[in-house]
């Protein structure tokens, strides 16, 4: 098993938090380029990141594990996400709206999944098709570069799986196929920020399925890692924290993020939003962590992914 490497749950830390911040309508809507720069990355970096920590083994139980600790979760939450948008999406305001029927549940489980539960439906992916070429192919590399051909076709069939997503997925995995730590690959330093600055400057098209994403990923994940050291240490710890929570904030996060607009008008006197974002960025996560201390309370995250969902701060 690989030693916790504390820089990545600061990451997905910092990550995590741009992903709940980003995906609040007002906010976004009315800061498109900081929008489109923080999408450039951020979910890109989590991906990577999960391809590196992927371990690679030919035992059958690595797909039980894979089904019962992404899989389950998704398919429970995404279902839950879809019936409250059928009852509630109109009233709540949301942009994401679907009539409950058997084909469009289904489409939207395995085909083209709805709110931030793609993640979880590309990763696992992902995971059972490198699963399965490891089973056939002896040389790591070769079935590395078969399951990547796979993914590639498999884009080409799924609408709601990207090579523009998959790509990082399979850069993260090849790092860990080297048996390499991450830092030696994507080496901190706070100089990062420099080729940082130029790329989101310059960069004609500024998007994750683009080189200028790939190159920026990079930069950012380096950066980040390094800042993990330059900071106040009850920032380095808030920020593991959430970092080790990132899976149930992933979870429970559509689901909070839709009643922020309940309270909006009442900032209505902030013109930027920015206010609005903040305590809503604040109450979301909160929210999230403690559906994720409830659920492990009842026995309910036992029962989805035989696991807790909730880690403590600190531990």
């Amino acid at each position: 098993m690989k030693e916790r490497i504390i820089e990545l749950d600061f990451v997905k830390g910092i990550l995590i938090s741009l992903m709940v911040l980003f995906h609040l309508t007002l906010f976004t809507t009315a800061y498109g380029w900081l929008t489109n720069w923080v999408y450039a990355f951020h979910m890109s970096g989590f991906l990577l990141i999960s391809g590196y920590l992927q371990k690679n083994s030919h035992d059958f139980l690595q797909v039980k594990k894979a089904v019962r600790k992404i899989f389950l979760p998704y398919l429970v939450f995404e279902m839950v996400y879809l019936t409250g948008l059928a009852f509630m999406g109109a009233t709540l305001g949301s942009q994401n709206h679907v009539e409950l029927s058997w084909a469009i549940v289904t489409n939207r489980l395995f085909i083209e999944p709805i709110g931030t539960y793609w993640y979880l439906h590309t990763l696992f992916i992902c995971v059972i098709v490198c699963f399965i070429c490891d089973k056939f192919c002896k040389n790591t590399f070769v079935a590395l570069l078969l399951a990547g051909c796979v993914l590639f076709i498999l884009t080409m069939c799924i609408n709601g799986l990207k090579w523009g997503n998959v790509i990082y997925f399979l850069i993260g995995n090849f790092i860990q196929r080297l048996n390499l730590k991450i830092t030696y690959c994507v080496i901190p330093t706070m100089c990062a920020v420099i080729p940082i600055s130029l790329i989101s400057l310059y960069a004609i098209d500024l998007s994750r399925e683009e080189i200028s994403g790939i190159g920026l990923t990079y930069l950012m994940l380096s950066f980040l890692m390094a800042l993990c050291f330059h900071v106040f240490s009850w920032v380095r710890n808030l920020s593991i924290y959430l970092g080790k929570n990132s899976l149930c904030i992933v979870l429970f996060s559509p689901i909070f993020t839709v009643l922020t607009k309940f309270y909006a008008p009442v900032l209505n006197f902030d013109s930027t939003h920015v206010l609005w974002a903040i305590i809503s960025m604040f109450l979301v996560i909160c929210m999230c962590l403690l559906g994720a201390l409830i659920c492990d309370k009842l026995k309910l995250s036992q029962l989805i992914m035989g696991n807790v969902m909730y880690q403590k701060y600190g531990k």
